[in-house]
C-alpha cells in the first residue's frame, strides 16, 4: 500500500508539468490567442530555463563533486543517467519554472480561484517531490518559482496585448452621409 502511494507521489510529482500543460490546453481550448501564446510560451520557458542552468552551473545535490568537476572542464552539462540524457545543473529547478509558469498563466488567463488552488497544490507537490527526491536544493526549487512566474505574466501581457491591438474604432473619414 504505501509503496504504491510512493510511485503515484512519484509519478505525479515527476510528470506534473505535462500534466498541467495538458490540463491546460484542454483549458484554453476555446481562446485561440491564449493557447497559442501559452503554448509557445511553455516550450520558450524550457529553453529560458536550460540558459539559466548554463548561466548559473551549479550542480544537483546527488552530483559527485568530482564528476561534476570533470565535466565542467570538458563543456559536458548532459550526461546519460539510465540510459537518459540528464542535466548535471541544478539551478533552476525546470520542474518548479515550468508548473509555476502553467500556475501563474491560466491564472491570469481565467481568474478561477478553484483551478489556482489545484494549480497550486500540484506545483507545491511538484517543488517537494524535487527536493525528497534529491534532484534540487530547497533553494534551487524556490529560484525556479520566480523566472517561471515572471516568463507567465510576461507572455500573458503579449497575448492580451495583441488582442487589444485588434480592437480599435474605424477613424472617421468626414464623409457626406
Amino acid at each position: 500500500m504505501i509503496e504504491n502511494i510512493k510511485m503515484i507521489f512519484d509519478f505525479v510529482g515527476g510528470y506534473s508539468p505535462l500534466i498541467l500543460f495538458f490540463i491546460s490546453i484542454k483549458l484554453l481550448w476555446h481562446t485561440h490567442n491564449l493557447l497559442t501564446y501559452y503554448t509557445y510560451g511553455f516550450f520558450l520557458d524550457m529553453i529560458f530555463n536550460t540558459i539559466i542552468k548554463g548561466i548559473f552551473k551549479q550542480p544537483r545535490p546527488l552530483e559527485d563533486p568530482e564528476i561534476f568537476k570533470l565535466a565542467l572542464k570538458n563543456n559536458k552539462r548532459f550526461m546519460f543517467k539510465d540510459g537518459i540524457p540528464y542535466d548535471i545543473f541544478g539551478m533552476p529547478s525546470g520542474h518548479t519554472q515550468s508548473v509555476f509558469y502553467s500556475t501563474v498563466f491560466i491564472y491570469l488567463s481565467l481568474k478561477n480561484v478553484k483551478i489556482l488552488i489545484g494549480y497550486i497544490l500540484l506545483s507545491l507537490l511538484t517543488m517537494y517531490h524535487r527536493v525528497f527526491f534529491e534532484q534540487h536544493t530547497v533553494v534551487q526549487v524556490c529560484v525556479g518559482v520566480l523566472p517561471g512566474t515572471i516568463f507567465a505574466i510576461f507572455m500573458y501581457y503579449m497575448a492580451t496585448q495583441k488582442i487589444m491591438g485588434k480592437i480599435c474604432g474605424k477613424k472617421d473619414d468626414n464623409a457626406p452621409l
